[in-house]
């Protein structure tokens, strides 16, 4: 069974950064997403992108993506 990791990335901008490692070795992606939503939902400005499960927040002028990747 695979373990996830959590990724933050500024998508502001042309140039946008390599996505950031926010945690790893989560066990499952009900707690992935928990997570997320959770990290997210801690900004007042956020939202989930339609049809996925990536979320974004507003933070210091700029948009962040927050999403989980899994890995074995």
């Amino acid at each position: 069974m695979p373990s996830y990791s959590i990724f933050t990335r500024n998508v502001s901008g042309y140039d946008a950064p390599r996505p950031k490692l926010l945690a790893y070795d989560i066990d499952d992606a009900g707690h992935a997403e928990a997570l997320i939503s959770g990290i997210a939902a801690s900004y007042p400005v956020h939202g989930q992108r339609p049809g996925s499960q990536v979320r974004w927040f507003c933070y210091a002028g700029d948009v962040h993506e927050i999403y989980a990747c899994p890995h074995s």
